[in-house]
């Protein structure tokens, strides 16, 4: 060998071929599942964040949730023993939701249940089965979270004590926390 002859390769390189395309389907396919999977776990696994009430950032307004019953039908009231002969009476059916002016008949009054240890959609629920359509429910933890799905939140506490009778315009007010959580 001379030192202007060049070397000779033991092994000759021979260039890589291409995947088919059914084989990097089989690898990017899963994977993209794979990740898709990843972000729903780690999107749903994210806690809940608690915010403080501060001057700058007021507290929501809580509102209350009015639903109208089904009217009942007019009663006709025995006629009392007359020597006229007089048109029966009837009654007038009362109104199932309060007044437009937003206070109820003072003389309908029925028992609070114990709505403690309910669901919040359920307790509401039965005030208005009751005739109680002055609702209205807030977070007891104290982080002012608003109720927006009903059923993801339990009764802890009730403004009014069970068993007592009030007027049906009496606001009742719900102390609730999410279904995960315990009672304060």
């Amino acid at each position: 060998m001379t030192w202007n002859q060049q070397p000779t390769a033991p092994y000759q390189a021979v260039a890589p071929t291409p995947k088919p395309a059914w084989a990097r389907k089989r690898v990017i396919i899963p994977s993209a599942v794979g990740l898709f999977f990843f972000g729903v776990v780690v999107g749903s696994a994210g806690g809940e964040t608690r915010t403080t009430t501060t001057a700058a950032n007021p507290a929501p307004t809580v509102t209350a949730t009015v639903t109208p019953k089904a009217a009942e039908p007019a009663v006709a009231e025995p006629e009392a023993p007359a020597t006229k002969a007089a048109a029966p009476k009837t009654t007038a059916p009362k109104p199932a939701v309060a007044p437009p002016d937003g206070k109820a008949p003072a003389d309908e009054r029925a028992a609070v249940l114990d709505f403690v240890g309910m669901g919040l959609q359920e307790a509401q629920d039965s005030a208005q089965a009751e005739g109680f359509f002055f609702l209205t429910s807030h977070d007891s933890t104290g982080a002012g979270r608003m109720q927006v799905f009903d059923r993801n939140w339990k009764v802890c506490s009730q403004s009014v004590a069970a068993g007592r009778t009030v007027d049906v315009g009496t606001e009742l007010d719900f102390g609730t926390v999410k279904l995960s959580e315990s009672c304060p």
